[in-house]
């Protein structure tokens, strides 16, 4: 018989470990880190970011085009029939020519316009680690509101298992004379308050699992690991600012685009300036004139001069317009700094704010546990009411639930500053071997003549 029972719990043990229940137990919890390395290389959002800026990347290469000679190629068969009271002529005429030209000055054109391209890739740049920064910051604040939430869902359903107990110890005492009918029918109240808390903290968890979802790319593991990741900011708020002025990425992306709007203007009054260029012909006819002539062959080379001396006003309005793009994109820099600095500011009164607070909240909690336990005790010995004991309860419930919140909002503050001070990269938050570093594409695209291939995501 032993023989048989021992193997009976040999199998139950099998079984454990290798059932799903054993892996769950096992799962490791998800980091903040983890999830946000999932956020940054898989967010559809920065994934068309990164496609957008490969996009711009394509406008260097084709301003350097206009420093290199084009060749085209051209064949031709001409079949002439004529037929008057003299002669019949039918004729077949066979070319072939190979053009080349070569630019050699375009009033600076070229020039601006390779200038303008650079400036406008960094403030694509830019505008990419903006949504960098935006996507981390809603990864981290959806991480940080699953856990939020679960919380609140296990806070609730504790809650709930208290007030039932004692619904059930008021009912007892109601019964035997020692409580009035209005002491069971609080409880029954708070009861059903606290069964309609777990509904709608439910109901808040699945909301932000969802959220999570779409911004990291998975749902959220049964285990969340909530440690804060270290964030070194600056010792003042005015360092900030300073900081904020130089690596907020609104600032620089506006500042890239001025400068590139400058060169637009540069390029378009080249319009106005004298065009130099080289061009060379060859070109062989076969059977040019019939009946005489069965090849020839003429080639040419020379220098070609165009002067603009009057183009109806089109391109000098073209040249104030672009002016005041330029203007406009320096007013938007001045904007883009004001923003910066109000953002700045706020976020870090915000953090500061929440640091505080928790503080604040746990202190709050230690004196909510002692007052329960107190009122529990007087409530046993009728020197208190239900109602007071119900009060406490949903007084503690109240505070450790703002606990949780301050703590939330903490977190969230501190990543808010870190986006708006551009500080937000695999580099600080963990994963630096997975950083996506553009410079080797723009190199790539720059070298290609030929090559037009490009991955395509849509069959994946």
């Amino acid at each position: 018989m032993s023989f048989w029972r021992g193997l009976l719990l040999f199998l139950l043990a099998f079984a454990f470990i290798f059932s799903p229940f054993a892996s769950k137990a096992e799962e490791e919890p998800l980091s903040l880190s983890t999830a946000l390395k999932s956020a940054y290389l898989g967010n559809p959002t920065l994934n068309a970011a990164r496609a957008e800026l490969r996009a711009v990347h394509e406008r260097l290469p084709q301003a350097m085009a206009n420093f290199k000679p084009s060749v085209s190629a051209e064949g031709r068969v001409t079949n002439t029939n004529s037929n008057d009271d003299i002669e019949k002529l039918d004729q077949t005429s066979k070319d072939i020519s190979l053009d080349i030209t070569q630019p050699l000055y375009r009033g600076g054109r070229t020039s601006a316009e390779m200038e303008s391209a650079r400036d406008f890739i960094r403030a694509q740049n830019a505008v990419l680690k903006k949504a960098e920064q935006d996507i981390l910051l809603s990864a981290t604040t959806a991480f940080m509101d699953v856990v939020r939430d679960r919380t609140f869902l296990d806070l609730s359903q504790n809650n709930q298992s208290v007030i039932a107990e004692q619904l059930k110890a008021t009912r007892q005492r109601f019964e035997v004379g020692d409580l009035t009918l209005t002491d069971v029918s609080q409880s029954e109240s708070r009861l059903a308050r606290g069964e309609a808390d777990v509904i709608a903290a439910l109901a808040d968890l699945r909301e932000s699992e969802a959220v999570f979802e779409e911004i990291i790319g998975f749902k959220p593991a049964e285990k969340l690991d909530a440690r804060m990741i270290n964030l070194s900011f600056p010792n003042t708020l005015e360092d900030a600012i300073d900081l904020s002025d130089q690596d907020n990425p609104d600032i620089i992306a506006a500042v890239m685009r001025q400068k590139s709007a400058e060169s637009d203007v540069d390029n378009i009054f080249g319009e106005l300036l004298p065009n130099v260029g080289l061009f060379a012909e060859w070109k062989k006819s076969y059977d040019p004139v019939a009946g005489l002539t069965d090849e020839q062959t003429d080639k040419s080379i020379g220098l070609s001069v165009n002067v603009p001396l009057y183009e109806s006003g089109a391109v000098r309005s073209r040249v104030r317009a672009a002016k005041e793009t330029a203007n406009q994109q320096y007013m938007q820099i001045i904007e883009a700094k004001r923003n910066a600095r109000q953002l700045t500011i706020s976020s870090w009164e915000a953090l500061n704010a929440a640091q505080s607070e928790i503080k604040s909240r746990e202190a709050q909690v230690k004196a909510s546990e002692v007052a329960r336990e107190g009122v529990t005790l007087e409530a046993e010995l009728g020197a208190r009411t239900i109602l007071d004991s119900l009060d406490s309860d949903q007084e503690l419930l109240d505070a450790r639930a703002s606990l949780v919140t301050a703590r939330r909002n903490e977190v969230v503050a501190q990543f808010t500053l870190a986006g708006i001070l551009g500080m937000l990269s695999p580099e600080t938050l963990g994963f630096p071997e997975e950083a996506i570093i553009s410079a080797p594409h723009l190199k790539d695209v720059t070298g290609r003549v030929f090559n037009m291939d490009v991955d395509s995501v849509a069959s994946e």
